[in-house]
């Protein structure tokens, strides 16, 4: 069942600022931070503005956070060779695995719509709160400060407070009968196997120079021609028969090069043959099972989250089928009763650019020259969930739809899914957080690997596609 409506954008109109949807952001998610730093610090006084703390008095004080990093590139002044973030042929911004823009240097602001204060994170033996350090976090965080401002105008830190997920808060589960999810075309009554979603991610279908091979391999496990014998050796997994339903979050169409210049008319029909074999590899599957498209940053949509669906002209063929589903991303919909909500990678990336893991200051590994390392992208992805925001960095580094009425990527009470996921990964890791499957789909053009998430106990597996 379709919940991405909130996602999908009608009436686009840009004149407006980005003041609006920080507003929207502080107002939906300061009740989720002032009970939890209330609770943890009853002697404190709550300030409901920033503008009217008092110095010397410990005080509560809910705000958005502002990270300034003297590292940071900005885009609008051009790239660099020693910048933090490189642009692929896809156009596309990905950070480098062993640098980020993050340092110790690094200082955060608290402000609301009154002003703004800076934060002085002091080292306690005492820990109390989320125990967040400056490293951690990112510009457009809310937060709950519990501090005292000092002489200079400045709160010294006790403790900070996110919206933060406890156990129970995904709800209970629709009572949905999911035994007959399995696909019509399989008719296996013996079969006791529980149905699962196959999250997928960078197909990059029609790449140059891409293999086809793995490709074809994962088609024909959906559809269960491929199970028992050397083949559930090969793949590590028996029958793709129990499939239920694809995930594709992002990638799916190869990216093309160009060399400078205006383009002919064979350039043109190159930039199109990707989406072409993306079409005819679709139809391969939506005659065998539901299949959800996410785009990500390679595909032909723009750039801006929420990100629309990839127009249905653009796949004739596959596109005669109902089981094809052309979703936005973020994607959000319940399958089999169970909430589902992610993105196609985009929000982590951005994430890992301005943070840094705490074994930055201790690495002595000489192959990134001293500098701070990033967070993982599991470290990210759980992130997302405490902070209860699937694009936090939005709008500030990463491209964002200016909303005036609300910001979509709250995750709200009613909002916290069972699985969350994030595709275009390095590689699979999966973690439960709350009663929350977190998991990092991993790009299939270099790891040749999906992820089966068991619809029943929210188990995975990953299934492999490779020859030797």
């Amino acid at each position: 069942t379709p919940t991405w409506q909130k996602f999908k954008l009608t009436g686009k109109q840009y004149a407006q600022q980005y003041s609006h949807i920080y507003s929207k952001r502080l107002l939906a998610q300061g009740p989720m931070c002032l009970p939890r730093a209330s609770k943890a610090f009853p002697q404190a006084t709550a300030v409901p503005r920033i503008i009217e703390l008092k110095e010397s008095v410990r005080s509560i004080v809910v705000g958005t956070l502002v990270k300034e990093s003297s590292n940071r590139v900005e885009v609008q002044g051009g790239l660099s060779e020693d910048a933090a973030i490189v642009l692929d042929n896809s156009d596309a911004l990905k950070v480098k695995a062993f640098k980020t823009m993050s340092d110790d240097k690094d200082k955060c602001v608290l402000e609301d719509d009154s002003g703004r204060v800076a934060l002085k994170f002091l080292e306690r033996e005492d820990k109390f709160g989320d125990n967040y350090k400056v490293r951690d976090l990112v510009t457009g965080v809310v937060v709950a400060i519990v501090g005292v401002v000092d002489e200079l105008g400045e709160m010294e830190v006790e403790a900070i407070f996110v919206g933060g997920i406890e156990q129970g808060d995904t709800g209970d589960r629709v009572k949905e009968e999911i035994e007959g999810m399995t696909k019509a075309t399989v008719e296996d009554e013996t079969s006791q196997q529980p149905p699962v979603v196959m999250l997928a991610s960078g197909l990059q279908v029609g790449k140059s120079g891409g293999d086809m091979l793995p490709l074809q391999l994962l088609v024909d496990y959906i559809s269960g021609s491929l199970c028992g014998g050397d083949a559930a050796s090969l793949l590590g997994s028996g029958s793709g028969a129990n499939v239920a339903r694809v995930l594709i979050a992002g990638g799916a169409t190869g990216s093309t090069s160009f060399t400078s210049g205006d383009l002919d008319e064979m350039d043109v029909k190159k930039a199109a043959e990707p989406i072409k074999v993306l079409d005819e590899y679709l139809s391969q599957i939506c005659c065998n099972v539901e299949v959800d498209l996410m785009p990500g940053a390679s595909d032909p949509v723009p750039l801006m989250l929420p990100q629309g669906s990839i127009h249905p002209c653009l796949l004739p063929k596959s596109g005669e089928w109902q089981s094809l589903n052309c979703t936005p991303n973020p994607y959000s919909a319940r399958v089999g009763g169970a909430k589902f909500l992610g993105t196609s990678g985009q929000p982590l990336a951005d994430m890992r650019r301005y943070t840094s893991s705490s074994q930055a200051v201790t690495m002595s590994d000489t192959s990134n020259d001293g500098a701070p390392v990033a967070i993982t992208e599991m470290e990210a992805l759980e992130s997302t969930l405490n902070f209860r925001h699937l694009t936090p960095t939005g709008p500030d580094s990463l491209p964002t739809y200016p909303f005036q009425d609300q910001d979509p990527f709250v995750i709200g009470k009613n909002d916290v899914p069972h699985v969350l996921f994030a595709g275009g990964c390095e590689k699979f890791e999966t973690k439960v957080v709350a009663g929350v499957r977190l998991v990092c789909v991993p790009d299939f053009d270099s790891t040749k690997e999906v992820v089966l998430v068991n619809l029943e106990n929210f188990e995975c597996e990953v299934v492999k596609f490779e020859v030797s």
